[in-house]
């Protein structure tokens, strides 16, 4: 009886071994899908692609910063009238971490467009949702962080 408690488990710690491996290699291309459409979004809203911006965000986006809250249909606006030579600007993003709760995914960076210590950089807290196989962006906030 002892052995077979023992055995039980050891079987038991084995299988949530394997579990826990499958489940953080099961997100892996799910970050990799993330990490792409976010620096899509980040792009695409400098150099004002609403075309992308809508096939990314999700249909209640909402974006708050040092401003407040704004709408997407409000970002969407300011997006179009917001528009500069994509290759203009370098974004650079580090610190990148991505924690996934079910099919939904929280991302955080910190953001810099430009070279050098005279560009801003932004601490950048992004909210995913899986809708159906897709990732949409549902929330991002922003907070400038000071030199």
């Amino acid at each position: 009886m002892k052995r077979e408690i023992v055995f039980l488990l050891w079987v038991s710690v084995l299988f949530t071994l394997g579990q826990a491996a499958s489940a953080a290699s099961d997100h892996t291309a799910d970050e990799q899908a993330i990490r792409r459409l976010n620096e899509d979004a980040l792009k695409a809203y400098n150099s004002g692609e609403v075309g992308t911006l809508d096939q990314i965000e999700d249909a209640d986006f909402v974006l708050t910063g040092d401003f407040g809250e704004v709408s997407r249909a409000k970002q969407i606006e300011d997006a179009s009238h917001h528009k500069q030579n994509a290759s203009d600007v370098r974004l650079i993003v580090a610190n990148q971490h991505i924690r996934f709760y079910g099919d939904t995914a929280v991302l955080t960076e910190v953001e810099r467009y430009g070279d050098g210590q005279d560009f801003p950089r932004y601490q950048t807290t992004s909210v995913w949702v899986r809708r159906g196989q897709d990732w949409k962006l549902v929330h991002l906030h922003y907070s400038t962080l000071t030199k």
